[in-house]
């Protein structure tokens, strides 16, 4: 018997995807469900980081041996597991057959109890596809109501047990209570004013101003539903209604409602920005939701050092997380994000500021015109960026330094903020390159951050670090990520400052020469 050939669903899923399926999930001590467990990829994942316990299903009975010893399974066919069999979960975490990815995602979303996450793969066509079935359908009215849904791409065509070129999402959903269960779990349990006040847990945001966000979602939330139970009375007790005597088809006597006209004023929310749209509980727990989430990404300041291509991945990191729900615990976890990945992001873009130095002019970097294949290079001390000011037109020209608006302005900006991340400066107290430049004689030498800088009316504008050290410490650090020796010329150059004033001289005249 072949596992592979003999079921068409059986794909082991590659560590490196768990990882990904769990980032920044907490699952210490966590009871978990595994609904297609298959040899227990997940299952051993998931005891090795910390869960208290795995509860499994898997409907093929030879791979179902393979999980012996590893875990309990609690049923064979996971579409007959009833809520009573999983009401202590607080996890499930799913690889279910994509054939039927979105019936078993269903289910264990119907099945889960208040305050579990449902996190499952499935093929990007059961969400993405252009013939949506009936399942198909309610799973992507799901994930935008209760959760979210990430592209993977073809995460089981290289490294994995059993390869296949289909592109996989990664769905999260979040399962919220009813009644007196919906906030179950939104503060943290024990934890007491005074050791608020005494500054504990606060770290970069304080644990007052995070509860009193919780608090105020968690009251609006509630006092919604108060004002709405109060308009349905106002509604039904301004609508006048009898009711007139009839005859049934069977014969036998009954009553007809009679209601006279639509009720000229009647009482319902509505949307800010659609005012024909009528806001359910629902969807304005989930308004208010993103409301909170994005003042909790604008206070963590997340841009304040990102490059443009950084925004973009900050941006897809707020917008997939925004439907999480507003729990203490989820906003801590979302900050420990951020803080572990912070370091990882930056030196991105330290990498995508020696880039485009070099990309700018083939004189800017000690490989020249062959950079893009060479290895083990150099930013020079100096470098020109053209297509950065604006000197007017044939009739018209101005007298002092003008920057352009489009151009290469934003990636010099970017090399800045990069610095900055480097040296620990503020980059506020900087200010941005436009502001410092206009109004300066053109052809004069200026500083600006890091920078001594000169605008030519050609365009062009000559950048010089100011700080040898900071120079090399952005090269170092470069050529630490990209994996590079830096030239032995360079280095030792450095130990000898008697040759340092030579070779600085020789690069002047290659870049102004």
């Amino acid at each position: 018997m072949n596992i592979f050939t003999d079921n068409p669903d059986f794909y082991p899923t590659p560590n490196a995807v768990i990882e990904q399926m769990m980032m920044g999930e907490d699952i210490i001590g966590k009871t978990i469900l595994e609904p297609s467990a298959g040899k227990g990829n997940i299952v051993d994942w998931l005891k090795k980081n910390g869960a208290g316990e795995v509860i499994a299903c898997e409907n093929d009975p030879n791979i179902r041996k393979l999980l012996d010893g590893k875990c309990e399974v609690i049923a064979n066919d996971f579409l007959t597991v009833t809520p009573d069999m999983v009401s202590h979960v607080q996890h499930i975490v799913m690889n279910p057959p994509f054939s039927k990815g979105a019936e078993h995602i269903l289910h264990a979303y119907e099945i889960a109890p208040p305050g579990c996450i449902i996190t499952a793969l499935c093929n990007s066509e059961t969400i993405n596809g252009y013939s949506r079935y009936d399942k198909n359908q309610r799973l992507c009215e799901l994930i935008e109501n209760e959760g979210r849904e990430e592209s993977l791409g073809s995460v089981f065509e290289q490294d994995a047990e059993r390869r296949t070129r289909c592109r996989v999402s990664l769905v999260k959903l979040y399962k919220h209570g009813e009644g007196a269960d919906e906030f179950a779990g939104y503060f943290f349990a024990g934890y007491d004013e005074d050791s608020a006040n005494a500054n504990e847990r606060e770290g970069i945001m304080p644990y007052n101003f995070i509860r009193e966000l919780v608090n105020r979602y968690v009251s609006a939330v509630k006092m919604f539903d108060e004002v709405m139970a109060a308009t349905e009375r106002i509604n039904e007790a301004a609508t006048y209604v009898e009711y007139e005597d009839v005859v049934k088809t069977n014969g036998e006597p009954g009553k007809r409602k009679v209601e006279y006209g639509y009720l000229p004023v009647r009482f319902k929310a509505v949307s800010s920005d659609d005012r024909a749209t009528t806001v359910t509980h629902s969807s304005y727990r989930k308004a208010l939701q993103k409301y909170y989430w994005r003042i909790i990404f604008d206070k963590l300041n997340m841009r304040k050092y990102a490059t443009a291509k950084l925004n973009e991945q900050i941006n897809k990191f707020i917008e997939t997380n925004k439907n999480a729900p507003f729990t203490m615990a989820n906003i801590y976890r979302v900050i420990d994000i951020v803080i572990q990945t912070t370091g990882q992001r930056m030196q991105s873009a330290l990498v995508e500021a020696f880039d485009a130095i070099c990309e700018l002019s083939a004189e800017n970097s000690t490989a020249g015109e062959k950079w893009k294949t060479n290895a083990n290079y150099m930013v020079n001390k100096r470098f020109i960026v053209d297509w950065m000011t604006d000197y007017g037109d044939y009739s018209w020209h101005k007298q002092s330094v003008s920057i352009r608006y489009s151009g290469n302005r934003d990636k010099v900006e970017d090399v800045t903020k990069a610095l900055c991340y480097l040296t620990g400066s503020n980059y506020e107290s900087i200010g941005s390159l436009r502001e410092t430049a206009e109004g300066q004689p053109w052809g004069t030498w200026f500083v600006w951050g890091f920078f001594k800088c000169i605008a030519y009316k050609k365009g062009t504008m000559h950048f010089e670090f100011l700080d040898e050290d900071v120079w090399y410490r952005f090269n170092q650090e470069v050529a630490k990520t990209k994996g590079w020796d830096l030239p032995k010329k360079t280095q030792k150059e450095r130990k000898k400052p008697e040759r340092k004033a030579k070779a600085t001289a020789s690069t002047e005249m290659t870049l102004f020469g």
